[in-house]
């Protein structure tokens, strides 16, 4: 198995490293190796250049993460395209359809985990407009009037179509604006938004945020667990990259209705792991708010929270896919 990576977006909470962990002492892994668009000798690569060297390093018991990114600098070969039977793609946004769809060339498409025609459908924001019966009132908006003039009729959040941990994220109300956390009187609105910025998704605000955002895992059609993340006081933002924090949970059955429907939809498209989050709308009932089908994370606070083996699970789950 080969997995592509960004060592140079990582932080110490990336499940990456204990997920390949996992990978590798499962009995159906032979040799699992790992190339990152972070070093400069990829670059070939990961522009989709067809037959390009792919540089890489044999994951090992001392794989692990480091702010300098030691190990992806260390015992790099250049590995041989007939020797890699599975591709799992770990790579944050933004992703280039281009060297998605150049994978296919070494391994076919239910040997990418995800499919690379999944990933591109459904890793955008725009995606959820096919589930829109599940969300809280999304359209999308082509222009900053556009999204005034949905403002007017009700409080809105709009989301970046490519973005994630809550970057981008912008509120707007009557009277006020928020750029991600930091609020400002409505008239600086076009000071951190323009049309540049658009195509956006918007979405009606709920103000029952404050009950947190719900990540589900799901991978093979399994569901792996639930962890709920709570705003930090005086935010409306429950991303842990913007100060919120997680709690173990389990999905009630909304979310098990909701994860039924995204399951199989997702499944045909070649998307065998992905996480889904809900916020509670104005009638106290769990909607739809994001799908993450490309690099999914959470797994490792759901182990360390629910006690359970969660990072194995997922790697068995994830081989008997590839090997059924």
């Amino acid at each position: 198995m080969l997995v592509v990576t960004d060592h140079s977006t990582h932080a110490e909470s990336n499940s990456l490293y204990q997920l390949c962990h996992a990978l590798r002492h499962d009995h159906r892994c032979g040799q699992l190796w790992v190339a990152s668009r972070g070093l400069e000798q990829n670059r070939a690569f990961f522009d989709g250049q067809p037959d390009a060297d792919i540089h890489a390093s044999a994951v090992d018991d001392h794989f692990g993460f480091d702010a300098t990114g030691r190990f992806f600098h260390q015992s790099v070969i250049t590995l041989d395209r007939d020797l890699i039977d599975v591709i799992l793609v770990r790579i944050p946004q933004p992703f280039d359809p281009v060297f998605l769809f150049s994978l296919e060339a070494i391994v076919p498409p239910h040997h990418i985990i995800n499919s690379p025609e999944g990933i591109v459908e459904t890793a955008t924001k725009s995606f959820l407009l096919q589930v829109s019966y599940l969300c809280p009132e999304p359209i999308l908006c082509n222009s900053l009037e556009e999204a005034l003039a949905f403002s007017r009729q009700k409080e809105i959040v709009l989301k970046p179509l490519y973005s994630y941990g809550g970057r981008g994220i912008v509120r707007i109300a009557q009277d006020y604006c928020w750029n991600e956390d930091v609020r400002f009187p409505i008239d600086q609105l076009p000071t951190f938004l323009s049309d540049s910025q658009f195509p956006m998704l918007a979405m009606k605000f709920l103000k029952n945020v404050t009950q947190g955002d719900k990540r589900t895992i799901i991978v093979n059609r399994e569901i792996l667990g639930s962890a709920l993340r709570l705003p930090a006081p005086g935010s409306w933002m429950c991303n842990v990259a913007q100060g919120g924090h997680a709690e173990l949970a389990e999905p009630d059955e909304d979310e098990r209705i909701i994860g039924d429907i995204l399951t199989p939809m997702l499944h045909r498209k070649g998307v065998v792991m992905f996480g889904f989050d809900t916020l509670v709308d104005d009638d106290g009932r769990r909607v739809l708010s994001e799908i993450n089908t490309l690099s999914i994370g959470g797994l490792v606070p759901l182990q360390e929270m629910s006690g359970r083996p969660v990072l194995k699970r997922a790697a068995t789950l994830l081989w008997d896919y590839i090997t059924p």
